[in-house]
């Protein structure tokens, strides 16, 4: 199956191989465990697919490789190897899995101590048995390689993990590695892994394999290399820096085989070489390199070179210092170093003369060592302290020491450690030989013990240490020097830089030179001075303080490591002892730079000087205290920090002696965990996993200690504690219950409104994510379904008064919005659990519609008027957002658990928010919620229904508001359904009363009666006869917003008008009467209007009440003007209109008195009263149509038209905007109006009283028909001239009178019509040319239906003519046709007659 499906891949097209790919992988599982010699099958199989073209085929074979075969299979692993130099990234990725070389990979071994390495001989044998050709061994390089570069990588990587594994093995079982035959295959691998055709980065790492391999068998080496000195020497100038140190040290080693001769022959040759002119940098390195380890080597053997060839070769050396670059210069530095190791440098001799060598480097090493080249430097200082390792003038010492400590102010760490390194050499007692030095991957201490990363004193300490004579005083001399310049100048600087200096040498004596016996005495002093310097700023100085404590401990007896750790527990908890202080100079750093800012200037404030400048330029000079506490503040942090760092250590080997400290201990760490500063979170993270073995226990434990710390914190003056204390909080009570919790849980939530309110944005955050924390305890510990009845009621008792008082009350915006969200969240899951606070929470949800809602809605309602926006469309806007509020959610659920008991406490707080609330939401969310608590309860409300109705009747009369007053109205209605009899008549009859009173009364009137229409229907049927005559007579208000109240109210329970007003109409006049008769001017114009409505609806149906309505309106018109008082004469004609028969058959006189009464208001000055008076005169005239009226009112009406006329006059007609003025100032009488009153009169006068008048009447026509009038009265007197005609026509003329009749049509015609075409002429109006037009033709048929017809001469029968031609309106040109028709035969028969 493999085979086929291994074939297919190679054979089946590219869009089928994914899932052939799949198929195989998930196959290799299939094969665990099965017979040997398919395993064998599958090894040739897997083999040879891995070095195919597809790479699926590769892809799967390396997948095979990897799961089905254990690490300890060589086949599988070789592999691998091959699969490491793949092209595609996966496949290479997951061949270094199998080798346990991956990036992530290193931890697999520790975790899982059952892999185990195959013996790197079996390793080794299989990969020869692939490739023979590594069995061939050449005495120069070989050009190709026999594996790609990546492969041979990862074969040497994964031989030496074998090799070292093997190793451990050994070492364990107590045997001596002994294999001397996969050690030659090694070396014949890596041999041919050195071929030109290699990698740079093979080349290092197979040159370094071979001093890793060969520092277990020097001997094997020396001797195998002895013989192969020019293959070393062709690698020295290699490009690779590590490649050529590891030659160099490779060919050190193989220089202690060499015969005395030969080696001398060797070191003359690398001498001579490093004469020649323009030679590569990389030869120079390496030949540089190899002298410095030959001749150290050679130095220790015995015999050694002569005294001559050590002058030479270190002549050579120090001439190189002297004279070349930095990085050459500091590598001879190190040959050097590397030969002091094991001899005491001589003094170099120069012609006559000799010095010490550090004499004559001593210059070049102080400009080197203050350069700019940092490793240059670090390889000049370690070379100093090798130089001194056997040096035994105090002088010369001295110096090395001068050179070392003018690195104090480096800001370099490598060049600090490097020269802390140096300096343990010159202390003594470090933890290596001169040949882990010389002859093994050895670089310096600090990089092979990397004591930052872990725990390394032991470990150096079982190390073997350098052998030095002993110097006598000499050493105790250069001991007391360095401890003097460290402990009395550096670690108490007033210098960072130089703190920071003394703090990494200081830990690089304790941990290279600690087993010292002079370090041991200084323990004490040490430990003190890592206490100091674990508060300070820098970091590197606090975390290598924290380091050295932890080694301090570690060194020191039962007694100090006491000590040490009461000393961090008092840092860590606050109450540890004062620092040593430090005195400031003007330089002296007290912040960072940009810690605290800058100046006004724009200056930088971080010295002691600056902040002393700024307090001065401000005028306080005691703002630099404040600058001071501020700084120690700091300080005593950055001790915490740093105490953290070497406590976590310290707690991995303190044990018990701890645990006293735990309670004060817990509550700290847990709170420093939460720090702003991730430095301390995760130095306090880092001890809490030292010390809490189970977190969750621990903390379980500690809870009240816990919580009690934190809270204390939430109110510290420190904002970082307040911040980190909250955070803390919101984790540890998630979760909890409410026997753990809920005696804090009042002060949690003030301690979280609190943060909320906080000055620093970080701690307002922490305070919103408690409050979200504590949002989803107590509505878990509310929520009857999740909680225990009776915790969730005590819990409900301790959150909601606070969140109704201190939270939804608070002026905080984001506390406000909480406590808001987290009412409502408690309402939807308390249930009935909430009934105990129910009137607390309604009121306050109440109160906050409005003090919640945003100003800005307030203040456009303030200015609404000013952008053209109507109030009450505002208003209802503001309603309809504040019902979509939380609050209003929440007033809903509120509504959902109420029942009868809860009305008791309920009811009273609801009257007492009626009167005192604020606020148009929160007013008409009062009256919304009582409507629908009343629909919720329904007859429960009864016992409140008295006080509930008076109360909201007064706020109805009251609230200016009309969306308040409408919502209180539909609350009044709802509890009116569930009122007394004896309630509901006072209610309907007060509501009744205010129909009387001001708009705002009359207004809320409409508004209650409309409300219990619509939702107290049957109680408010009773009450019609009261009810309907107010709404009929409220229709007639004078304010349009009160009347269309009222007309809405009439259309909606009205459904006919005639009917009703019948039905009540004995009620509606009596109302009426009350209206006319009151002293108020709108009530008596109010029922004026309401008679006229009354008797244009009923007609002659109200005439059984006529006398009574005559009665009040003729008694009303008399006397003076007021606004509004023509109604009045309205309401007078209507009457007559309708009742007349009634009023002329009850008493025929009544009539001229109405008509005396009327004609009397004609005459009054108030131009809009008499115009209306003129229009009753004229209705009054046509209603009773007695014909007696013509000569009453005529010679009136004359006179009034003459005087008109005579006064227009005298006004130009074209200024008519004076003509307009005028007419309001002066007593002028409507000619309009008058001649419409004429003309009523001409209907109802007989013809002969007209023949009397005949005269005046033609001469009222003719004067206004006169060009100054305006057409508007010219159509009214074309109306009353067709009138005339009418009734000159009549049939009921007497037969006397013909003659009379004809003498007046003769004149009408001959003084009229003339008259008549100048209008059409002159005025340029269609509807005048049409009237004028019929008038005219009114005027000749009259003329022609004369039984007789004297000759006459029409002197207007040319301009008629004329207008006929021009005439454009079509209708009126046709009736000129038929006038001039009409005048031709008149003329023709007056010619017949002739």
């Amino acid at each position: 199956m493999a085979l086929r499906l291994f074939d297919a891949l190679k054979s089946e097209t590219q869009f089928l191989r994914l899932t052939i790919q799949e198929a195989t992988s998930s196959l290799a599982v299939a094969y665990k465990g099965a017979d040997r010699k398919v395993l064998e099958n599958l090894e040739l199989l897997l083999l040879k697919s891995s070095q195919v073209e597809q790479s699926e085929v590769r892809f799967c074979a390396v997948r095979w490789a990897t799961s089905l075969f254990d690490l300890e299979h060589c086949p599988s692993r070789y592999i691998c190897m091959l699969g490491a130099a793949d092209m595609k990234m996966d496949i290479r990725e997951m061949a270094l899995e199998g080798l346990i070389l991956g990036k992530d990979q290193q931890r697999t071994i520790s975790e899982n101590p059952n892999l185990k390495y195959p013996k790197v001989g079996n390793m080794l044998d299989y990969i020869v048995k692939q490739q023979p050709a590594l069995l061939e061994s050449t005495e120069m390089r070989g050009s190709t390689l026999l594996f790609p570069s990546k492969s041979y990588v990862a074969m040497i990587q994964f031989l030496l993990k074998c090799f070292k594994a093997g190793l451990d093995e050994s070492n364990a079982s107590g045997k001596m590695p002994n294999d001397s035959i996969p050690l030659e295959n090694m070396f014949l691998l890596l041999e041919h892994a050195m071929a030109y055709e290699g990698s740079a980065e093979l080349h290092a790492i197979a040159s370094k394999a071979l001093i890793d391999v060969g520092a277990h068998v020097p001997e094997m080496v020396a001797s195998r290399y002895a013989r192969r000195i020019v293959w070393l020497k062709q690698l020295l100038g290699h490009v690779d820096f590590d490649t050529r140190e590891s030659v160099a040290r490779l060919l050190g080693i193989s220089s202690c085989a060499l015969p005395i001769s030969a080696l001398s022959d060797l070191i003359t040759e690398l001498i001579s070489s490093l004469g020649g002119s323009k030679l590569r940098f990389e030869f120079q390195h390496g030949v540089l390199c190899a002298l410095g380890y030959v001749t150290a080597n050679c130095m220790s053997r015995s015999p050694t070179i002569s005294e001559s060839l050590l002058q030479r070769t270190l002549k050579c050396l120090v001439d190189i210092v002297n004279s070349e670059t930095s990085t050459l210069a500091s590598i001879a530095m190190q040959a050097i170093g590397h030969i002091g190791l094991g001899v005491q440098l001589p003094q170099l001799h120069s012609d006559s003369s000799s010095a010490p060598i550090l004499t004559v480097l001593k210059d070049k090493l102080s400009k080197l060592i203050s350069g700019d080249d940092a490793k240059a430097t670090q390889k000049a200082v370690l070379a100093l302290g090798h130089m001194c390792v056997k040096e035994s003038s105090l002088p010369h010492l001295t110096a090395a020491l001068d050179l070392i400590f003018s690195l104090c102010r480096s800001k370099v760490e490598d060049i600090l450690f490097a020269a802390g390194e140096a300096l343990s050499f010159l202390w003594g007692g470090v933890p290596v030989t001169v040949d882990i030095i010389l002859k093994t991957n050895y670089n310096s201490l600090s990089m092979s013990s990397n004591f930052l990363m872990g725990d390394v004193s032991s470990s150096l300490s079982r190390s073997s240490c350098i052998e030095f004579d002993p110097h006598g005083d000499c050493d105790v001399s250069v001991r007391d020097l360095i401890t003097r310049k460290l402990f009395d100048n550096l670690l108490y600087s007033n210098k960072k830089e130089e703190r920071c200096a003394g703090t990494v040498w200081l830990l690089s004596l304790t941990i290279y030179c600690g087993r010292h016996p002079a370090i041991q005495k200084l323990l004490p002093d040490i430990q003190e001075a890592f206490s100091h310097l674990i508060g300070e700023q820098n970091e590197l100085t606090q975390e290598l303080a924290s380091q050295g404590l932890s080694i301090v401990y570690e060194l020191g007896d039962a007694s100090m490591q006491k000590n040490l750790v009461n000393a961090l527990v008092g840092t860590l908890t606050g109450s540890g002892k004062r620092k040593r202080a430090v005195k400031l100079v003007e330089d002296s750093e007290v912040f960072q730079e940009g810690a605290i800012g800058g100046s006004p200037s724009g200056g930088k404030l971080s010295t002691y000087k600056e902040l002393c400048s700024l307090a001065n330029e401000m005028g306080q000079p005691d703002l630099i205290y404040k600058f001071m506490d501020l700084a120690n503040y700091q300080a005593s942090l950055n001790s915490k920090r740093g105490a953290a760092f070497g406590f976590s250590k310290i707690a991995k080997l303190a044990g018990d002696a701890l645990q006293p400290h735990l309670r004060l201990l817990i509550p700290r760490l847990l709170r420093y965990q939460y720090d702003p500063d991730k430095n301390v979170q995760d130095a306090m993270t880092h001890i809490w996993k030292s010390l809490v073995a189970d977190s969750k226990k621990t903390i379980d434990e500690h809870l009240d200690f816990i919580i009690e710390d934190l809270l204390s914190q939430c109110g510290s003056r420190l904002w970082r504690s307040r911040e980190a204390s909250c955070l803390a909080l919101a984790d540890i009570v998630q979760g909890r219950k409410y026997d753990q919790v809920g005696k804090y849980l009042k002060r949690i939530w003030t301690a979280a409104f609190r943060a909320m309110d906080d000055i620093k944005e970080t701690v307002r955050n922490s305070g919103d994510r408690l409050c979200r924390t504590l949002t989803s305890l107590t509505i878990r510990l509310c929520d009857v379904s999740l909680t225990d009845v009776s915790d969730a009621r005590q819990t409900m008792n301790i959150v909601l008064p606070l969140l109704l008082t201190d939270g939804i009350m608070s002026k905080v915006d984001s506390i406000r919005k909480s406590s808001i969200s987290i009412v409502t969240k408690l309402a939807k899951g308390a249930g009935t659990a909430i009934l105990p606070h129910l009137s607390d929470l309604v009121c306050c949800m109440l109160e906050g519609l409005s003090s919640l809602e945003d100003q800005g809605l307030n203040y456009v309602e303030m200015h609404a008027a000013n952008v053209g926006i109507q109030t009450e469309k505002l208003e209802n806007l503001r309603i309809s957002i504040a019902k979509g509020s939380p609050m209003w959610e929440t007033l809903d659920l509120c509504i959902d658990v109420a029942n009868s008991q809860a009305l008791e406490q309920l009811v009273p707080r609801l009257i007492q928010l009626v009167r005192s609330g604020v606020g148009l939401n929160t007013r008409v969310g009062v009256a919304n919620f009582i409507s629908l608590l009343v629909q919720k309860v329904g007859s429960d409300i009864k016992p409140y229904t008295s006080m509930l109705l008076k109360l909201l009747f007064t706020a109805v009369k009251e609230e200016k508001s009309a969306t308040s007053k409408r919502a209180y109205a539909n609350a009044c209605a709802t509890i009116l359904k569930y009122s007394t009899p004896s309630q509901a008549h006072k209610l309907v009859e007060d509501t009744v009363a205010l129909h009387t009173g001001d708009k705002n009364s009359q207004s809320s009137c409409a508004l209650l009666l409309k409300s219990y229409s619509s939702t107290a229907s049957d109680v408010l049927s009773g009450y019609q006869t009261i009810i309907v005559p107010v709404i009929f007579i409220s229709r007639f208000e004078d304010d349009k917003n009160v009347s269309t109240l009222y007309e809405e109210l009439w259309e909606e329970n009205m459904s006919s008008e005639r009917v009703t007003l019948q039905l009540y109409l004995n009620e509606i006049v009596t109302l009426v009467d009350e209206g006319v008769t009151s002293s108020s001017w709108a009530s008596k114009k109010k029922a004026s209007l309401a008679i006229s409505k009354l008797c244009e609806v009923l007609g002659d149906t109200v005439s059984p009440h006529h006398h009574v309505l005559l009665a009040s309106l003729m008694k009303e018109i008399p006397g003076r003007l007021w606004e509004g008082k023509e109604a009045l004469l309205c309401a007078l004609s209507a009457l007559c209109e309708s009742c007349h028969i009634a009023i002329v058959n009850s008493d025929p006189a009544t009539s001229n008195e109405i008509l005396s009464l009327v004609s009397s208001a004609c005459k009054k000055k108030d131009k809009k009263y008499r115009e209306t008076a003129f229009c009753c005169l004229k209705q009054i005239i046509k209603a009773f149509s007695n014909p007696d009226f013509f000569n009453i009112v005529f010679p009136m009406l004359f006179e009034m038209c003459d005087s008109t006329i005579v006064y227009s006059s005298q006004v130009p007609s074209s200024n008519n905007i004076v003509k307009e003025e005028i007419d309001e100032k002066k007593d002028v009488v409507p000619h309009d109006k008058v001649m419409d009153c004429i003309n009523s009169c001409i209907c109802v006068a007989r013809v002969t009283d007209i023949i009397e008048q005949c005269q005046n009447l033609l001469h009222v026509l003719s004067i206004s028909l006169a060009p100054s009038v305006v057409w508007t009265v010219k159509m009214s007197v074309f109306s009353t001239i067709k009138e005339l005609c009418s009734r000159l026509r009549s049939d009921t003329v007497e037969i006397s009178q013909h003659v009379r009749i004809a003498a007046l049509v003769h004149e009408l015609f001959l003084s009229i019509s003339p008259k008549v075409v100048d209008c059409i002429s002159t005025v340029k109006i269609g509807q005048v040319h049409v009237t004028a037009s019929e008038c005219l033709l009114e005027i000749t048929l009259l003329l022609e239906s004369l039984p007789t017809f004297q000759r006459i001469e029409i002197g207007f029968k040319g301009e008629l003519h004329h207008q006929y031609e021009i005439e454009k309106n079509q209708e009126a040109k046709s009736i000129l046709k038929k006038c001039m028709d009409i005048i031709q035969s008149l003329e023709e028969k007056s010619l017949q007659n002739c």
